[in-house]
């Protein structure tokens, strides 16, 4: 009660950068993936702050929706996740050994791919579900297959550690379908030892996005959605299976300052851009701090009511810069970061000016950045 007195009490401030986040299209695109695999769990994945859509925006948009698990990266990120809802968590990576005393177990299960964090574990000597993360055949994490009994052994001696998952990850799922196959046998052959221990795991899963839509094989019963939650397809080809996703994101900012150029006027540091005709230009307050990179700048399209504009030299830290609109005033709102695929400024689009992937400009967007779910 006191805490909503304070919260009623403090002042409504509006901030000149917005991240919108659409709770129709989250739950639109969760449906859509619950669609493709009618008989399966699925378990949305939160981490890198939702793919800088925001954990807590997206958590309280998921909230009514009914998942065994929500998948986190860290231990900051379960903590988030454990404090502000009552879905239970899974723990895809590691975390410093004496992190695990804090974790509570009645809600957590825990990814299990070293022999140093199963003995640890044990030594807790608390009930704890576990996964174990096998290598199928991307060689990053994961349990080698000559390794496994070893495992096995252990959880045999230790009936307090329950193995309720057995998991992996394929190493490219965009790729010739014998190679997603091999894996597929890889984790069957691995399963075939588990099961010979007299373990019967009741998850198994090894697709994320990309395995959703080229994995047709019902021994698996569980899978685990990131870009695609978000609208963002993992392909290098669009499939037709996902041309219904929609996308969730859009970022605006507001304009600070209206400049009146003549020609051979110049924009902002060093000359490095000078106007060629009478024009306006408009300032805006992001920059490399909040995500911009550098070497995008110039090659960057705003929106401005529908009009593209074009972003000029040199983004700053604390700033950056673009042609005006004729019509344009002081705290007007631009569009940085729009939510159509086909505009200049959709995140793929800026991945490809930035020589990278749209999980990388997403996951870069600052925490600090407002997020406003509509």
């Amino acid at each position: 009660m006191l805490q909503r007195v304070k919260n009623l009490r403090k002042p409504k401030v509006e901030t000149l950068n917005t991240i919108n986040i659409s709770r129709d299209n989250i739950i639109n695109n969760v449906k859509l993936i619950k669609s493709l695999k009618p008989e399966s769990w699925i378990f949305p994945v939160l981490k890198s702050n939702a793919y800088g859509h925001g954990i807590l925006q997206v958590l309280d948009i998921l909230k009514e929706e009914k998942f065994p698990y929500i998948v986190v990266d860290s231990f900051p990120e379960y903590q988030i996740i454990h404090n502000n809802s009552k879905f239970k968590i899974l723990i895809m990576w590691e975390t410093l050994p004496e992190n695990y005393r804090y974790f509570d177990y009645s809600r957590t299960s825990v990814a299990i791919y070293n022999l140093s964090t199963l003995n640890y574990l044990i030594s807790l000597n608390k009930r704890i579900k576990i996964q174990l993360f096998l290598n199928t055949w991307m060689n990053r994490e994961g349990i080698q297959e000559k390794d496994l009994e070893r495992f096995l052994m252990l959880l045999k001696n230790n009936p307090k550690i329950a193995l309720d998952w057995v998991m992996s990850h394929l190493y490219d799922a965009d790729v010739e379908e014998n190679h997603i196959n091999l894996q597929i046998t890889n984790f069957k052959r691995m399963y075939n030892t588990i099961e010979e221990y007299w373990f019967k795991p009741r998850w198994r899963h090894i697709g994320a996005s990309a395995g959703i839509c080229s994995i047709d094989d019902t021994f698996f019963n569980a899978w685990r959605p990131w870009l695609i939650l978000y609208w963002y397809s993992p392909f290098s080809e669009e499939k037709e299976s996902l041309k219904k996703l929609k996308p969730a994101l859009s970022l605006t900012s507001s304009v600070i300052s209206l400049q009146k150029l003549n020609p051979q006027d110049w924009v902002s540091y060093n000359y490095r851009w000078i106007s060629d005709k009478d024009c306006w230009t408009a300032t805006i307050p992001f920059w490399y701090y909040e995500w911009w990179l550098r070497s995008l700048a110039g090659k960057l399209t705003y929106y401005y009511q529908w009009k593209p504009l074009e972003q000029i030299w040199t983004i700053c830290m604390n700033l950056s810069c673009c042609i005006a609109d004729s019509n344009m005033k002081i705290w007007d709102k631009i569009e940085l970061i729009g939510n159509d695929i086909n505009k200049k400024n959709s995140i793929v689009a800026i991945a490809e000016q930035a020589n990278t992937i749209p999980y990388e400009i997403l996951i870069r967007l600052d925490r600090g950045i407002r997020r406003i779910v509509y």
